[in-house]
């Protein structure tokens, strides 16, 4: 795809020029036509469009979000992805964006047969031996089927919609763009990045996309959490699935959220609770991979009494550095340590800050909630704060942070409305302390011992051999050291200005002892009655002192 540097070009670029107007016309209807005006958009807009007036009072914040559910799924999701990062974004949009629908209509089952059997190289009837036409769910990429498969299993079937990649892919191409414009004529859009923004939101639903990617989180995750009897993961028909269409186990169930159908099945809400919250620091602490969309749709009371998990589109990834540095920050808040919250920070985050005043920033805006009642404060939200923090300091915070700490709003909230009492920190420490004791165990330590082994051998093998190089290039350079660097070629230039400067004054002072010599002891000629050296002399001293001045000037610039 064409980067777009410019407005004119941007009509090369766009590959659907009546997508460009119909987008820019509802950013125009929802009262941005200032806006694309500032960024040179003007041309590409349809002389019927207006700004809508029952807009006009609207907050900007609540214009926009009903500009993207307007324009589509990829401008969902888009909001979605936006909704889950307030490290950039002011808590306002945040807020606003957490509550875009997916305005869609399912698609008619007659095309939606047509592309299963297109994907399944068969017919439906060859593989399910029931198929429900109404679908159990519609959303923006896909929606999801009931059915029955020949060998007897009850099942779900995600569907991705006929044509959506398609249309992703051209609205990205446009996102691009329009980014790119964003920054070169909106000044105060750059610090929230808009062209970053695009392409972290392009791989991340180009992994939802593709249903096979889904498939194999679903099945490491159902490995890792095998040993946890109340909890059930659905299992992949990979025999009947593809990379747009996923048949998995289906879960009928009480929706997490009811908490009165929990109650009158008999279940303990405190105990479900307890044990989805446990599972979710298993997947994050244990595992480093973590479901990261535990919205109440995805969950599921199932009759036996389990927690069942679906829809593992969205998931973050941890790596053992990560999980090492999440498991201290948990301990390092309920210790009220912002020394180590601080420090663990700045080595997670790319970026470099003073360690000392994020730790300040940091006590300041957590030390007021510590002690507060339960109902009172929201951990995920506060960690989330702090991630503002960070982004104030410099610093990048990783994706995958963001991931968790947006899971952790979600599980609270649910987890403090079926049990008032629950304690999401509480929960958290424990499990980082029980990981925190295992850190040094036998298997972490042989493990440790072993990748080290590995890279002192590899050390071992490489050293002989770079100090036999270096050797013998120290004895062609007859034993000298030579440095390089930016630094010591500008401190290099510098002197050899400065030594310029130095000589020519030198010289112009010399000119001018010449001149006033002369006209003391009324040698040499004279031109119109001026003596002629001494006017000479002092004429060049001033050139030279006036062109080493101009000189000096630029480089001091």
């Amino acid at each position: 795809m064409k980067v777009i540097s410019t407005a004119t070009t941007i009509g090369q670029a766009f590959k659907n020029a009546g997508r460009v107007t119909e987008i820019l016309g509802v950013f125009v209807r929802h009262g941005f036509a200032d806006l694309l005006q500032r960024m040179k958009l003007s041309r590409f807009l349809s002389g019927k469009d207006a700004e809508n007036p029952r807009f006009q009072e609207l907050p900007v914040e609540k214009r926009l979000r009903l500009s993207f559910e307007q324009l589509g799924p990829t401008f969902v999701k888009l909001g979605q992805l936006l909704a889950t990062r307030p490290d950039l974004l002011p808590e306002s949009f945040v807020e606003e964006f957490q509550k875009l629908q997916d305005n869609v209509s399912a698609t008619p089952f007659p095309e939606l047969k047509s592309f299963i059997e297109t994907e399944l190289r068969t017919s439906i009837d060859s593989v399910f031996s029931e198929f429900e036409m109404e679908p159990m769910a519609a959303a923006s990429i896909a929606q999801v089927h009931g059915a029955v498969l020949k060998t007897g299993q009850q099942v779900a079937v995600k569907v991705q919609r006929p044509g959506i990649e398609r249309i992703i892919q051209n609205d990205v191409s446009i996102l691009r763009g329009l980014a790119l414009l964003l920054e070169k004529y909106i000044p105060e859009s750059r610090p929230f990045n808009p062209t970053g923004l695009v392409e972290e939101f392009f791989k991340t639903i180009l992994w939802e996309l593709d249903f096979r990617v889904e498939a194999n989180n679903i099945r490491k995750i159902r490995s890792n959490l095998a040993d946890l009897s109340r909890i059930a993961i659905p299992e992949v028909y990979a025999e009947a699935s593809t990379a747009r269409v996923l048949v998995l186990e289906r879960f009928v169930g009480i929706r997490f959220s009811d908490r009165d159908a929990i109650i009158r099945a008999g279940i303990n809400p405190s105990d479900i609770v307890e044990v989805g919250s446990d599972a979710f620091f298993h997947m994050v602490m244990r595992d480093g991979l973590f479901h990261g969309d535990l919205h109440p749709g995805n969950l599921f009371i199932l009759p036996d009494g389990r927690i069942g998990i679906i829809d593992f589109g969205i998931v973050g990834r941890l790596s053992r550095r990560v999980q090492d540095s999440i498991i201290s920050m948990f301990i390092a808040l309920i210790d009220e340590d912002y020394e180590t919250l601080a420090v663990e920070y700045g080595a997670l985050c790319q970026g470099d800050t003073d360690i000392n005043q994020l730790q300040k920033d940091l006590m300041d805006t957590i030390s007021p909630y510590v002690g507060m009642s339960l109902g009172e404060v929201n951990v995920g939200q506060l960690l989330l704060r702090s991630t503002s923090i960070a982004v104030r300091h410099n610093l990048k915070v990783p994706r995958e942070m963001m991931l968790l700490f947006k899971a952790m709003v979600t599980i609270e909230a649910l987890g403090k409305k079926l049990d008032p009492g629950f304690d999401l920190m509480q929960v958290g420490t424990r499990l980082a302390r029980q990981v925190l004791t295992t850190r040094y165990g036998k298997e972490r330590l042989t493990h440790d011992i072993m990748v080290i082994g590995r890279d002192l051998q590899a050390l071992a093998e490489t050293t002989p051999r770079l100090l036999r190089r270096a050797t013998r290039k120290w004895a062609q350079n007859e034993f000298a050291i030579e440095t390089r660097s930016k630094d010591t070629r500008a401190i290099a230039n510098a002197i050899r200005g400065f030594s310029y400067v130095v000589l020519v004054s030198t010289l112009a002072v010399g000119c001018f002892g010449v001149g006033i010599a002369c006209l003391i002891y009324g040698l040499g000629p004279t031109f119109l009655g001026l003596p002629l050296w001494p006017v000479l002399a002092l004429g060049a001293a001033v050139t030279i002192l006036i062109r080493n001045a101009w000189r000096l000037r630029k480089r001091l610039k």
